[in-house]
């Protein structure tokens, strides 16, 4: 057409066609032109401005300071004339749009990835993926019971997607078995870590009426009742109780089972190895009978030590059984034939004590001779004067 014979009509006809034909639903580069209180308006490439709200720009709070003239972006049409010859667009719904097939991409490759927590809903709290709004029930936050959601708004979870809908845009997510997995993996190295025969400082967690389980730094360890108290206890709430701190040493460790045996008590201050500390082998001492087994008799000689006499060690006489010679609570003179320091056991016996007198045990009888003697001293010269 030649430029000298265009007409006006032909000129706005040009521009028209020069023009962007849109519609809504349309995904369209937008081009900031100016920044307002009401929102953003842009370019999209027609003879109309294109208004993008506040609420529209993003899922997240803005500032209207980051937002530049000429910062481009896309946009979704959401009305072509809102009457007043302005078209409506989104900037947030147009990102929701393009991410789609990536969160689709997502769900079908089980990928694990961070969101942020934004706010607390009915049932859980809702984050952001992408521009779009996704859903984590409380129960799938983490491993662990979550009293008070309100404390993950604003923090980072690790999540993978557990359901998505495209067409209603529903997206559920969870970070219990991420959560789960990385709790496992942790309690296997700090369990690899544990050192048998070494102290730690723990946690009681957990009570049972044959234990106590304490928490050493993410691995649980059973204290049993006996090893909790040098003292008989009927349950371990009588000496601990869940939240104490307790200094503990490694028994055992049971890596096919993931199983850890501790103690509480010192060793140092086994009344058994307090008891025994002047005790030697061949010394006389005195006990008190206090069991009876068909090999032999357990002799008490303080209150948490114990030795046996075995049968052959009870008199020269030939028995079938300790109860021939012997009775419960009977008080007798042993001597110690064996101490076993290292395994708690004593030996015992009766027939070597006829043999062998205890030297302090002499001291004692000439003692009580010297008394007599004395006694009869006195008692004689009273008789003379008696009778003078």
């Amino acid at each position: 057409m030649d430029e000298n014979n265009l007409t006006m009509a032909d000129f706005m006809d040009e521009i028209d066609k020069s023009m962007v034909r849109i519609r809504k639903g349309d995904i369209k580069e937008a081009t900031v032109v100016s920044v307002e209180d009401a929102g953003i308006i842009t370019n999209i490439g027609t003879h109309a401005d294109a208004i993008v709200s506040w609420n529209e720009y993003s899922y997240e709070e803005v500032n209207k300071e980051d937002v530049q003239v000429g910062d481009k972006f896309d946009v979704l049409v959401l009305n072509t004339d809102d009457g007043d010859g302005n078209i409506i667009v989104s900037k947030r719904r147009a990102e929701s749009e393009v991410a789609l097939e990536n969160i689709e991409e997502l769900y079908k490759t089980h990928a694990h990835f961070t969101v942020k927590v934004k706010e607390v809903v009915k049932g859980g709290v809702i984050a952001i993926l992408q521009g779009m709004r996704a859903f984590i029930p409380g129960s799938q936050l983490t491993d662990t019971y979550v009293e008070d959601l309100a404390q993950f708004v604003g923090q980072q979870v690790e999540v993978e997607i557990i359901e998505f809908n495209a067409k209603n845009k529903k997206i559920v997510l969870s970070g219990k078995e991420i959560a789960k997995a990385k709790t496992a993996e942790l309690k296997k190295e700090r369990f690899n870590s544990i050192v048998e025969g070494e102290k730690y400082t723990g946690t009681v967690t957990k009570l049972m009426p044959y234990g106590a389980f304490v928490n050493i730094g993410g691995v649980e360890g059973l204290v049993h009742n006996t090893d909790l108290s040098w003292t008989r206890i009927k349950h371990p709430s009588d000496v601990v109780k869940e939240g104490d701190k307790l200094q503990v040493t490694v028994i055992s460790i049971d890596h096919e089972k993931g199983k850890i045996a501790l103690r509480a008590k010192d060793v140092a201050m086994d009344p058994w190895y307090l008891e025994t500390a002047n005790l030697e082998k061949g010394q006389i001492v005195k006990g008190k009978v206090v069991k009876m087994m068909s090999f032999g008799a357990f002799v008490s000689l303080s209150d948490n030590v114990e030795g046996l006499v075995h049968i052959s060690q009870i008199t020269e006489k030939r028995i079938s059984k300790p109860e021939e010679a012997l009775e419960i609570g009977q008080e007798v003179k042993v001597k110690i034939i064996q101490l076993d320091k290292t395994n708690k056991k004593i030996g015992l016996s009766m027939t070597e004590v006829e043999e062998e007198v205890d030297p302090s045990m002499m001291a004692y009888m000439q003692e009580d001779e010297e008394s007599i003697s004395t006694m009869g001293d006195v008692l004689g010269n009273a008789f003379k004067d008696l009778f003078k």
